[in-house]
C-alpha cells in the first residue's frame, strides 16, 4: 500500500479554468466515492500595489473568499456531492498543490493557456506540477484556447489536403 487515500485534490484561483476544473473533480469525486480536496494557493510580497491585499491576513481572507464562492457555484449545480475539504495555503502554488496532493489519488487543475512566452518567463503551474506531483495530474485545456487550437488544427488539414476532382465518366 502506497500510503494514498481516497482523496481528489482540486487546485482553484477564481478563474474560469480553475472552476472548470473543480466541475470536473467534483464529478469525479462522486464517481469514485472520494473526498474533494479544494486548494487555493495564495501570496503576499509585502507590496502594496493598486488592488492588491494591504497584510498577510487580507490576502488570505481574499483567498477564502474566492474559494468559498467557487465552490458555492460549483455546488449549486451538484446533485449528490462529495465530501469537501477546503485548504488555504500560503506560497508558490505548483508547491502549495503538489504538497497538498501528497496523499491523494489524483490531482486536477485547469490551464490558463498563457502561451509558451509567459509559461517560459514566468512558469506554468501545471507543468510543475506535472512533474512534481506524486500523483498522476489532470490538466483541463481553457476551452476558448482548445477550440481556437481545434480550429487551427482542422485549417492545416484542409490546406494540406489534394483537391477534390470529380472522376470522369
Amino acid at each position: 500500500m502506497d500510503g494514498r487515500e481516497n482523496i481528489i485534490v482540486c487546485g482553484i484561483d477564481g478563474s474560469e479554468a480553475g472552476q472548470r476544473a473543480l466541475e470536473w473533480a467534483m464529478d469525479e469525486a462522486t464517481r469514485r466515492n472520494c473526498k474533494l480536496r479544494v486548494v487555493s494557493v495564495w501570496a503576499w510580497d509585502g507590496l502594496e500595489a493598486i488592488g492588491a491585499a494591504s497584510s498577510p491576513a487580507a490576502a488570505q481572507s481574499h483567498a477564502k473568499e474566492i474559494q468559498d464562492d467557487v465552490i458555492a457555484r460549483v455546488l449549486a449545480d451538484t446533485d449528490n456531492p462529495p465530501e469537501v475539504e477546503r485548504v488555504l495555503v500560503r506560497g508558490v502554488p505548483s508547491e502549495g498543490l503538489c504538497t497538498s496532493a501528497l496523499d491523494a489519488e489524483l490531482l486536477v487543475l485547469g490551464s490558463h493557456g498563457h502561451g509558451a512566452v509567459h509559461d517560459t518567463l514566468v512558469g506554468s503551474t501545471s507543468m510543475r506540477a506535472i512533474h512534481h506531483a506524486t500523483c498522476p495530474v489532470v490538466i483541463l485545456p481553457d476551452p476558448r484556447h482548445a477550440e481556437r487550437a481545434l480550429k487551427h488544427a482542422k485549417s492545416k488539414r484542409r490546406a494540406s489536403e489534394p483537391p477534390y476532382v470529380a472522376p470522369m465518366f
